[in-house]
């Protein structure tokens, strides 16, 4: 299993546990996408904390698992937003405990959430897709329009800069940091505290409908991506940035 899922009285801790960077795939996408699903229908979870395991909360797609089958690249679109979409619609509070490095679509899934700690230890977050040339699907695009500011969304999505910790929160992409040994209980205290559970998921649809309902439309394989979507561009330039 790429996601554990412990609970905490009524808070749910769903880590993403795929070593050593939590590098997404097809399946490990799915299972965030099902542990979402069920968490959002779980009488047990009033709230939610998303984190990673180990040194990274996740580095992005695992490119080198990735060939151009077409049949693969679709099922890994299709992923991607039913992944995104079951975070970002979450009835629930969901707050993201950032732990270590977020690239891509790492930081894409902690811009899901409702609340986004930082670990204070200087890891890097960024939106490569740019420098790998990764064309973002429909549901990887709505999170980064209405999550990041204008202005940084342009600064991070047009030059795949990587920022430290301490510059994502100045520029709001994670809203504080938290000492490193602090942020798991941090983030389960926070959780805690949810607001009214009726009233919050109301909200909380109000205020993503039309963001979700893009996102929904394309999930059944609607995504508009160019096709191939993972070109020899894409394999050329993060064997690259690997080296």
């Amino acid at each position: 299993m790429s996601v554990h899922v412990e609970h905490h009285d009524h808070v749910a801790v769903v880590s993403l546990a795929r070593p050593p960077a939590n590098a997404m795939t097809t399946a490990s996408l799915n299972e965030v996408a099902e542990a979402f699903e069920h968490l959002a229908v779980d009488d047990r979870a009033a709230a939610i904390v998303l984190t990673g395991e180990g040194r990274s909360f996740s580095a992005g797609l695992d490119l080198r698992e990735i060939g151009d089958d077409p049949g693969d690249q679709e099922a890994l679109i299709e992923a991607l937003n039913r992944a995104f979409l079951a975070v970002y619609s979450c009835p629930k509070l969901v707050v993201a405990a950032v732990n270590g490095h977020a690239i891509a679509g790492g930081l894409i899934l902690a811009l899901c959430a409702d609340i986004r700690l930082a670990a204070d230890t200087g890891f890097k977050a960024g939106l490569a897709e740019v420098r790998v040339g990764v064309v973002y699907p429909v549901g990887a695009l709505e999170v980064v329009r209405c999550e990041l500011a204008p202005h940084v969304a342009r600064r991070l999505v047009l030059t795949g800069e990587n920022v430290d910790a301490a510059t994502a929160v100045a520029l709001g992409v994670f809203d504080r940091l938290v000492d490193a040994d602090a942020l798991a209980p941090t983030a389960i205290s926070l959780a805690a505290t949810h607001p009214p559970p009726i009233g919050f998921a109301r909200i909380k649809a109000q205020l993503r409908s039309d963001a979700v309902t893009r996102m929904r439309a394309v999930i059944g394989g609607n995504d508009p991506l160019p096709r191939p979507w993972l070109t020899d561009e894409t394999f050329s330039a993060a064997a690259a940035a690997l080296r």
